[in-house]
């Protein structure tokens, strides 16, 4: 097994997404297969990044995104594997990079909720265009940059270096530590659903969408070593909630953008107050709708116990 591990270490650039996926058994000690798991995740942001320099496509901008994501959700749930100052310089550094995507694909979804109102808002699809394109002549310029480069080399290196791991969890295996992990942000996902019987507010609803992603992304990486039937119930009555906490996140940007953009350009758009009046009034209709959906889910969700 120790050899069979160092090999494929060893090899990790020379695999495809795929094939990296077949090295993951559960007996693999819990450092090594996280290792695997984040480089999987790092051939794919590099994938989706060749993709966004070639073409704006926002699928290709949303899977660029979540595989950021996804490394920094095990990067935190896992950081008793790795040094300190290392995890947290990774993480921080895929941070900085997602943030620069963020206006990006808030206008991305914005454009495809306006198309949804009945109200004619070409005016507003002009000017959200013409900021999309400028945002993704930023996205392009920080990918091309040699400091993406370097950041990417330097953390796929690492991840294939056993420099400085958890010697105590090379004898755990990682079904065994997934499960811990899982379970317990499915109790922090339980106690922050609790404290919303004292008031829901944006943050508290957005600190829980974040919390259902990770458990999300937890689940579907694991859910071969724990038992597809069962998991796959968890991982769709997660979904359920984090789609509806995602769409009423959207209308809260929407929100913010169309109330900025109207008002920074009230001089030139005809009737602007009665537009801004009626989308406002749209977008706001659909935020509580969203709300209370979102609070009948998430006490429902409260009262399923995981099993692993």
């Amino acid at each position: 097994m120790k050899d069979s591990i160092l090999l494929i270490i060893k090899e990790l650039d020379t695999k495809t997404i795929e094939e990296l996926d077949s090295y993951f058994i559960p007996a693999l000690p819990a450092p090594d297969a996280i290792r695997v798991i984040l480089y999987k995740f790092s051939c794919s942001i590099l994938l989706y990044k060749e993709q966004i320099i070639l073409h704006d496509n926002a699928e290709d901008l949303h899977q660029f995104r979540i595989n950021i994501r996804k490394s920094r959700a095990f990067l935190k749930e896992f950081s008793f594997l790795f040094p300190k100052e290392q995890q947290s310089h990774f993480s921080k550094s895929l941070k900085k990079i997602a943030s620069k995507t963020n206006h990006k694909r808030d206008l991305d979804v914005i454009k495809e909720q306006l198309l949804k109102f009945n109200t004619s808002q070409k005016m507003i699809q002009k000017e959200i265009k013409e900021e999309q394109m400028r945002e993704y002549k930023k996205i392009q310029k920080m990918l091309k940059n040699r400091s993406f480069s370097h950041f990417f080399l330097l953390y796929r290196n690492t991840l294939k270096s056993k420099t400085g791991l958890a010697p105590k969890y090379q004898t755990v295996r990682i079904k065994d530590t997934a499960k811990k992990v899982i379970q317990s942000l499915y109790h922090e996902i339980l106690i922050k659903i609790d404290a919303l019987e004292k008031g829901i507010d944006e943050k508290n609803l957005h600190k829980i969408r974040i919390s259902f992603k990770k458990l999300r992304y937890l689940l579907e990486e694991f859910q071969h070593i724990l038992g597809e039937e069962k998991v796959e119930k968890m991982i769709k009555d997660g979904k359920k909630v984090q789609t509806l906490l995602g769409e009423f996140n959207d209308t809260v940007n929407q929100k913010k953008l169309l109330h900025n953009y109207l008002t920074s350009n009230k001089d030139h758009i005809p009737k602007r107050g009665k537009l801004e009046r009626v989308l406002l009034k749209e977008t706001l209709q659909r935020q509580e709708k969203l709300l209370l959906q979102a609070k009948k889910k998430l006490f429902k969700f409260r009262n399923k116990e995981i099993t692993l």
